[in-house]
């Protein structure tokens, strides 16, 4: 009994979703392109009668599909009355560019100068342009320019070396016909693979004799994916070893250990010399559990990210950090300084008149720096003094003040403090006392190790910053003697 009931609840369910599928299969796109006549048994079979051909069948909606869109895998025939698409006709110089194959009427045309002025004919048609062959370049440039527009290619792809070269070598072969799909996905790119491999050889070999640095690093990638990149290098040039896509996953300690020492087993650990890592906890845990794994690998912070976290401390110091009292009270105008900055950037960029007269006095653009760069602040800042004068050019402009549509009072204080020569001190002298910093880390952020130039650098630093200090104080105190003499 129970089996009995059990069967009739499959059958049932099984009907259900037999009219479920008919249903979805009678709301397909094609369907609005037959006469549908009779209902027949079995699914979402009909008897139709198709629009253009006026040819009556029975089927389904697949063989509604192979009728009209030319399959001809169903054993059902295809439909004659349905014009296949036409090619458009390739853009040339001579009089053929007039004729179209399209149906509405183009037999007049435009006379051009050359049509009009016999003397002036230039074309493919001439006995040069026949010699040359002018026509046929023409139209395969014609080709190649298709190309990139109907893929949705970059423009950039023409300055590749290789999209020149692999031209010149097809015009060498007589009948040369490019590779496919699959070619290009699969025994190309497998043999490509192996020729990269078979000359990044040697570098792997140096890493015997001259031992090598693994270098981690996170990024995002285009999608917002963040990527963990893993770099094997030494003075014989850095090697991309992985880039790992850890979306999803908590970035603790053991997994970025996980990750290097795979790392090191591929290398070999008696080749690694050391670690190169950021200063966050996470990756200094890491260092130690590789270095306990390891004894003979240690871990070396960056000296880009050591130098970039000094700088972003004095450009925004908090008050939050330990012991950092003393730099918060020298630098906290910095801060201020750089919010004024940001702000004046913002205004201009986020309202399109604005953006438009700033365009008419400066011929640079303002920078919208994310703040994982670099020194992200001080490239503001340098930015903001080599467009000076053309920012200042553009607020006592009539035309900024004649402007009434967007946040006057906004506009009149940007105006304000671009003409504040004080404002612009404090900028040269931030600029000033960070050029060593800012040195270090242009120089030290390459692929070259530059560990050892970093005492020599910090020697300089230090004097720099002293004079630095020397001649603000100094201007500070001839300025406090001014103001005592006016009064």
């Amino acid at each position: 009994m129970s089996t009995s009931n059990n069967t009739t609840r499959e059958h049932v369910h099984h009907v259900e979703d037999t009219d479920d599928l008919s249903s979805l299969d009678d709301k397909a796109p094609l369907w609005i392109y037959v006469n549908k006549m009779e209902k027949l048994a079995g699914g979402g079979s009909w008897r139709f009668e198709c629009k253009f051909c006026k040819i009556k069948f029975s089927g389904s909606y697949s063989r509604v599909a192979t009728h009209l869109l030319k399959d001809g895998t169903k054993g059902i025939r295809e439909c004659l009355k349905l014009r296949p698409p036409r090619a458009v006709p390739l853009p040339s110089s001579s009089k053929k560019a007039f004729s179209s194959s399209l149906d509405y009427d183009t037999n007049y045309s435009a006379p051009n100068a050359s049509e009009s002025d016999p003397k002036k004919r230039k074309g493919t048609n001439t006995p040069l342009g026949k010699a040359f062959n002018n026509e046929a370049r023409e139209q395969c440039d014609g080709e190649i320019a298709r190309m990139f527009y109907t893929s949705g290619l970059s423009f950039n792809v023409a300055r590749n070396p290789h999209y020149r070269n692999s031209y010149v070598r097809a015009s060498n072969i007589p009948g040369y016909v490019p590779p496919g799909y699959n070619a290009l996905r699969t025994g190309l790119l497998q043999k490509e693979r192996k020729n990269i491999e078979m000359h990044l050889q040697p570098l792997k070999n140096s890493w015997i004799q001259k031992g090598v640095s693994i270098c981690s690093d996170g990024w995002s990638d285009p999608h917002r994916r963040p990527i963990f990149n893993l770099i094997a290098a030494n003075e014989s040039g850095p090697m991309m070893l992985r880039a790992i896509n850890s979306q999803g996953e908590v970035k603790t300690g053991e997994m970025i250990a996980k990750l290097i020492i795979e790392c090191i087993k591929e290398v070999g650990h008696e080749n690694v010399v050391q670690v190169v890592t950021d200063n966050a906890a996470n990756c200094v845990k890491a260092g130690s559990l590789i270095s306990a794994k390891y004894p003979t690998i240690f871990r070396t912070p960056c000296v880009v990210h050591t130098l970039n976290l000094a700088l972003r401390n004095i450009c925004s110091p908090l008050l939050t950090t330990r012991n950092n009292e003393d730099v918060y009270g020298a630098c906290i105008w910095i801060k201020s300084l750089s919010e004024d900055v940001t702000w004046i950037k913002n205004f201009i960029m986020n309202h399109g008149m604005r953006l438009v007269k700033f365009t008419e006095h400066c011929d640079l653009k303002l920078l919208t720096i994310a703040s994982t760069r670099f020194a992200s602040t001080v490239v503001m800042f340098k930015r903001f003094k080599k467009i000076k004068t053309g920012l200042q050019q553009m607020v006592i402009s009539p035309k900024w003040d004649d402007y009434k549509e967007d946040d006057v009072g906004k506009a009149s204080a940007v105006k304000q403090k671009i003409l504040d020569e004080r404002f612009w001190d404090e900028l040269e002298y931030v600029l000033s006392f960070t050029l060593p910093i800012y040195g270090v880390i242009r120089a030290a952020d390459t692929d070259k190790p530059s560990l050892h130039l970093v005492y020599e650098w910090w020697e300089s630093m230090i004097q720099n910053v002293k004079k630095a200090i020397f001649r603000r104080e100094r201007k500070q105190l001839i300025m406090k003697n001014l103001s005592f003499g006016m009064l």
